[in-house]
């Protein structure tokens, strides 16, 4: 059957009119008169700022920072493939206040589509809108009893063990080995998290372990402007993450299948679920890969450049080292355990969970310290509208429309130069100094409606792979591809638009030393 030639002229013009449309049209409301808020233009306005998936931290610092010593600070508006963008930086608590304590404004609305690429209809009031965050505030509750002190107690010889079980890998029978914290360090709290908030029994299956973690990956280092928003166009990288979200999702779903077949039950989050008796395999498996999400992408990072950095300064190590030590001495005998008779592990693994969270203060501060520099992803918000007696959403002074998405970016806080100084310099002391003291002074952990559900169980498994560190090696430091020492104020950093990876931007190895031999080394388990 022949096509007849104005059939397909006009089914040309009909592609090409579309394809005009997608580049060239931005949403009509951009350039609205609802408020005075300044539009950073894009090159192509119907697809918008594909900058902010991309390389989010260098698209922010070239459209909206005027002074250095203040990035990312203002309120601007960009569009994302037809919907409106407020970007808002800030250390105003007012603002902050503005964004953080808003009941209309939906966490797992803006992630949907900031995060996900899942864009719902408007909906005005927010009906639909309220129905899915009462669903986020239930996986919250669920995510909550999962880390809660009991558990996190149970679970403190578990995670100690890990750690070591890795470090010794690490070393694999050597005296030293140089260690890529990417493929060395990431793999350790992976399987911290799968533990406790994934299937618990990948943690104890190797092969299995492996192949969820490069699932995962697959997912996450594949996820971009065109991955995520446009995935109906065919691209390489579209495919590899289609891959891993398909390894995810079949793993978790055939596993959580037979957990209940089987009548099994394990110390994890998956158990919670199965346990309430209200919800089928499918939700339970979407919500489990869901929380792994959450506990690994801006904790992962993080810590191990806290070891990158302990590793570039003797002192701080040294200082660190001798708090390890002397926390572990002083838990033992409280207990009325003979300190040197105990194996390493069972030293660490009989700390209380209270002296984890309350202890090892210069630990945390340092781990404190590696967020504040590298947390660069964005608080995201959707905003149907204003609720049945509410007043409508105004930010810095400018009421905020209908339908609209806003994000925050925690950099500006956390690399203001006037509330941190020397903001790029890593110095865990500045918070005794009493800088970063509060929710809005120190934006990282969220504030007002959301603070970080999982942030107790990021500490502990942070520390817990720190302390353990100090404990178990004779020393560890962060060097070059030369093998020479790197200081503070030159470790590489990672391409701040990195947001989950954070490979660093140079050569960075971190050479480990196992404890010399006789009454120092002792026993490992």
């Amino acid at each position: 059957m022949l096509v007849h030639p104005y059939t397909l002229v006009a089914a040309g013009a009909l592609l090409l009119a579309s394809i005009c449309y997608l580049l060239f049209v931005p949403p009509a409301k951009l350039h609205s008169n609802f408020n005075s808020v300044p539009v950073i233009k894009s090159r192509f306005p119907g697809l918008g700022a594909v900058g902010f998936f991309a390389n989010r931290y260098t698209f922010l610092s070239r459209s909206t920072t005027t002074d250095p010593r203040h990035p990312h600070h203002g309120i601007y508006k960009f569009s994302l493939l037809g919907k409106v963008v407020y970007h808002v930086g800030s250390t105003s608590e007012s603002v902050m206040r503005s964004i953080t304590t808003n009941k209309d404004l939906s966490f797992s609305g803006g992630n949907n589509f900031l995060f996900a690429g899942i864009a719902g209809a408007g909906q005005k009031g927010g009906d639909a809108q309220g129905k899915i965050d009462a669903e986020e505030r239930k996986e919250m509750m669920a995510i909550a009893k999962a880390i809660s002190p009991q558990r996190l107690a149970l679970m403190r010889s578990a995670l100690t063990h890990d750690a070591l079980e890795a470090y010794e890998g690490w070393l694999n029978g050597g005296e030293s080995a140089l260690v890529d914290l990417q493929k060395g360090y990431y793999p350790l709290i992976f399987r911290f998290t799968v533990r406790l908030m994934g299937m618990a029994e990948y943690a104890s299956q190797p092969a299995t372990l492996a192949k969820l973690q490069t699932g995962f990956w697959q997912t996450q280092r594949n996820s971009g402007y065109w991955t995520t928003l446009l995935p109906w166009i065919p691209q390489p990288r579209l495919l590899t993450r289609l891959c891993g979200a398909l390894t995810l999702w079949k793993m978790v779903r055939t596993d959580v299948r037979k957990r209940i077949k089987e009548g099994r039950k394990e110390e994890d989050f998956a158990q919670n679920l199965i346990d309430a008796r209200d919800m089928g395999v499918d939700k339970i498996a979407r919500w489990v890969i869901g929380a792994l999400l959450a506990g690994i992408l801006n904790t992962i990072g993080t810590g191990a450049y806290t070891i990158a950095f302990l590793g570039a300064s003797p002192e701080l190590r040294a200082a660190c080292r001798e708090e390890v030590e002397r926390t572990l001495r002083a838990s033992a005998e409280a207990r009325g355990d003979e300190y040197e008779e105990l194996s390493l592990h069972e030293r660490l693994a009989r700390v209380e969970l209270s002296e984890w969270e309350e202890g090892f203060e210069l630990l945390h501060l340092c781990f404190k310290e590696a967020i504040r520099l590298l947390l660069t992803n964005s608080l995201n918000r959707y905003y149907p509208g204003p609720s049945k007696g509410s007043p409508r959403l105004v930010i810095d002074g400018h009421p905020i429309e209908d339908d609209v998405y806003v994000t925050f970016s925690p950099p500006s806080n956390l690399h203001d130069a006037d509330s941190f100084s020397n903001p790029f310099h890593f110095d865990p002391y500045r918070y005794q100094r009493g800088e970063g003291s509060t929710d809005y002074s120190y934006i990282a952990w969220g504030a007002g409606r959301h603070k970080c559900t999982g942030m107790r169980f990021a500490k502990l498994e942070t520390i817990v792979a720190l302390a353990t560190l100090l404990a178990y090696s004779d020393d560890f430091t962060t060097v070059d591809e030369r093998g020479e020492a790197y200081g503070l104020d030159n470790v590489p950093l990672p391409d701040l638009s990195q947001s989950h990876w954070r490979e660093p931007t140079r050569y960075m190895r971190v050479r480990v030393e196992r404890k010399k031999g006789g009454e120092k080394k002792g026993r490992v388990f």
